[in-house]
């Protein structure tokens, strides 16, 4: 077992205090949120060669550099250039203005897609959940590590669409797929989102979300997902990655092939969950039903999609962030001894969570143990 770096447990202990305050008091310190979205920033942003995917990143900033702006800006309008651009064109942009115009180091880059990723997410959760700092502490682990110092493409993208949810509650059609379209150009995954502005309309009960879940758990061993294998493998670009993506993973052949592990045990979780409190949920959380259909699909393409570890872990992953937003937000429709038992049920996973998260090759991996994680900034 491994050591998480201070300055992480620090983050923890911190989400972990205010979890409590919002939860018994019912009041969100937003100072404190922002004081946390700042620390997080200069943790991720200022990493030194942390990260499995760093090398991979690094890669791609310099060859950033090698395309011109008349080419990006035609990929962007999905024209064929004097070169061809790879990969997606807002985030190769945004490669080559940092390198090209500010001759920047590399931990720039990563810094401005910190502070970007923050603000989205800080908004996200401020617009979606009453309880902030108990899901910024629910996802910490793995979520921090494999997103904002991880897979920093998709995690930016996922978290503009996750902010243009609010686009979807005003029902403002041509901005939603304004940021859409910008997400999409981060990472092409988060087209994934575009037809979610219809979606979240259709009145789910509790008969056809078994039976879409049930549909999905019956389909998964036979690999549907290999029919749509081109448009998948286009969502997926960036194969150089994947190596980085699996120093994450610790698949084992019996989970792949039918066994029960780890994310099998968090989808059982969401499920009771989605299904236990949606009456309430219903009756008291205002836009549940959009969470609850963006979980429901969720789950469908975990199952959908289970045999093959990254299409159910980058994909899936997209829609999942509201199966975890979903579960702290059952508190505000309990009662009193219920929200306690709730948070208490979500300490105990987030102490699991980093038992885990030590003990795996996850954290080694990264190099965010006590002696392997470095910052530029931090001492």
């Amino acid at each position: 077992m491994s050591l998480l770096h201070p300055y992480f447990i620090i983050a923890i202990i911190y989400m972990m205090i205010f979890s409590f305050q919002e939860v018994y008091s019912g009041k969100t310190n937003k100072r404190a949120l922002y004081i946390l979205a700042v620390y997080l920033v200069i943790l991720a942003g200022f990493r030194d060669n942390v990260g499995p995917d760093y090398g991979s990143y690094v890669g791609i900033y310099v060859y950033s550099d090698t395309k011109d702006y008349i080419s990006i800006f035609l990929a962007a309008l999905s024209i064929k250039g004097p070169q061809i651009v790879e990969l997606e064109w807002l985030y190769v942009l945004i490669n080559k203005i940092i390198i090209n115009v500010f001759d920047a180091p590399f931990y720039i880059l990563t810094f401005v897609v910190a502070a970007l990723v923050t603000f989205f997410k800080t908004k996200f959760v401020e617009e979606n959940t009453h309880y902030p700092f108990t899901f910024l502490l629910f996802i910490f682990i793995p979520g921090f590590f494999i997103g904002e110092s991880g897979q920093i493409r998709q995690n930016l993208g996922c978290f503009i669409a996750y902010y243009a949810i609010r686009y979807i509650k005003e029902r403002k059609l041509w901005m939603y797929l304004l940021w859409i379209y910008l997400a999409a150009g981060i990472h092409n995954v988060c087209y994934l989102m575009l037809p979610m502005y219809w979606i979240v309309r259709v009145p789910l009960n509790k008969i056809w979300m078994l039976l879409l879940i049930l549909v999905s758990i019956f389909l998964s061993p036979f690999e549907v997902y290999r029919y749509f294998g081109s448009l998948l493998g286009s969502m997926m670009s960036g194969s150089t990655l994947v190596e980085g993506f699996n120093g994450y993973v610790d698949e084992t052949v019996e989970r792949l092939n039918g066994g029960f592990g780890i994310p099998e045990a968090m989808l059982a979780i969401s499920t009771f969950f989605l299904f236990a409190f949606d009456t309430k949920m219903k009756e008291k959380y205002p836009y549940y039903e959009y969470h609850r259909n963006y979980t429901v699909i969720g789950i469908c393409f975990y199952f959908i999609f289970r045999n093959n570890p990254i299409f159910s872990s980058r994909l899936t992953g997209t829609f999942l962030a509201f199966a975890y937003i979903l579960i702290p937000n059952t508190m505000f429709v309990v009662s009193e001894g219920m929200r306690r038992a709730i948070h208490a049920f979500i300490m105990a996973l987030v102490i699991f969570n980093f038992v885990v998260f030590s003990s795996f090759r996850n954290i080694k991996a990264g190099r965010f143990t006590i002696d392997l994680y470095k910052n530029h900034i931090l001492p």
